[in-house]
């Protein structure tokens, strides 16, 4: 009877088949995984959300991303850093990004397809909640355990946020020392100010002192000259109305009263007998006047002079001590020329 096996039928080359086909679909799983695994929480990803870079996260996972990056930003844009290409994407607020994500339904299905997808573990959602994320650092590029940087924003790992942070140390302690250098400049030029400004303050004391020892001694000449004149006045007023007989001025300004009523009186066509009697009446009161007495009166002549020069000369002048140096330099040169 004729077999029907051969050396193909073996059961070592059936086991070799069928390690082989093993091995080929353990490694379509693996490379199937990878392409569907989520790279902030590393399992499936559980609705699929594309990124404008072309990576996919999950949802929940891009929003715990984009929460804790916001939380822990200084600055006043809202922005999320691709884990994988650094693709960064700005929006205003986190509605605003949540309303950006869409589903990818292809990643959904074949997600759900798959069925593999397993829940995050306790140690993963307190690492997310503490913005701890496993994936490719920023700076060596490997797939560790990440934390946001509070200084660059980015996702590094220990080792490498360590190093991040020794740099950040240096710079900080040069930019100290720089700004102590410049503080120190800055105050010494401010010490150098405040003894200007005492310098000024002693020159505006002089130029008020000046001023009112220069408005004292005018108002002294003012005083004198008008106490010579008042002095005067009255040396006239006194000399007058003792030559002339009328003693002040209300008696004269009667009796010239009545020279103008007594002529007019007196020229008239008709005046009656009570008029006449009342004006000699007032004519025999006339006091005696001795008329050389009068003549010889002599008032005093003043004269005034105004010193007008002040007004077109500066009498206070500020100016550079430059100036000063320019100006006998200039003196130097012409005296050695004349010489």
């Amino acid at each position: 009877m004729a077999s029907n096996y051969t050396p193909s039928d073996s059961p070592d080359n059936i086991s070799e088949c069928s390690s082989s086909s093993s091995s080929s679909s353990k490694i379509k799983d693996e490379l199937l995984n990878d392409i569907l695994m989520c790279g902030i929480c590393l399992s499936r990803m559980t609705s699929p959300c594309c990124l404008p870079c072309a990576h996919s996260f999950c949802r929940s996972c891009l929003l715990d991303y984009a929460q804790n990056t916001t939380i822990n930003s200084t600055t006043s844009m809202n922005f999320i850093l691709c884990p994988y290409c650094k693709y960064q994407l700005n929006f205003r607020s986190f509605e605003h990004f949540e309303s950006m994500l869409i589903i990818n339904p292809i990643l959904k299905q074949l997600c759900e397809a798959l069925d593999s997808s397993k829940p995050t573990t306790c140690d993963q959602q307190q690492n997310q909640i503490n913005g701890i994320y496993r994936a490719r650092c920023h700076t060596c590029g490997l797939l560790k355990m990440l934390k946001i940087c509070k200084h660059c924003a980015f996702m590094l790992c220990e080792t490498c946020r360590r190093t991040h942070l020794l740099d950040v140390h240096r710079e900080s302690k040069l930019q100290l020392n720089t700004l102590e250098s410049r503080i120190e400049l800055i105050n010494k030029k401010r010490l150098e100010m405040d003894k200007k400004a005492e310098e000024y303050d002693e020159i505006r004391q002089r130029i008020q002192m000046y001023v009112q020892r220069f408005i004292h001694n005018i108002e002294q000449q003012r005083d004198q000259a008008l106490q010579i004149l008042n002095e005067r006045q009255h040396a006239n007023d006194e000399a007058f109305w003792t030559g002339n007989g009328f003693d002040n001025g209300e008696k004269l300004d009667f009796f010239n009263s009545l020279l103008r009523t007594g002529q007019k009186k007196l020229f008239a066509k008709n005046i009656t007998d009570k008029d006449l009697m009342d004006l000699s009446d007032n004519l025999q009161t006339m006091p005696d006047v001795n008329e050389k007495l009068i003549e010889s009166i002599q008032f005093t002549q003043l004269s005034l002079e105004l010193d007008e020069t002040y007004t077109n000369k500066q009498l206070i002048r500020v100016f550079d001590a430059q100036e000063i140096t320019k100006k006998n330099d200039n003196n130097e040169q012409t005296n050695e020329m004349h010489s």
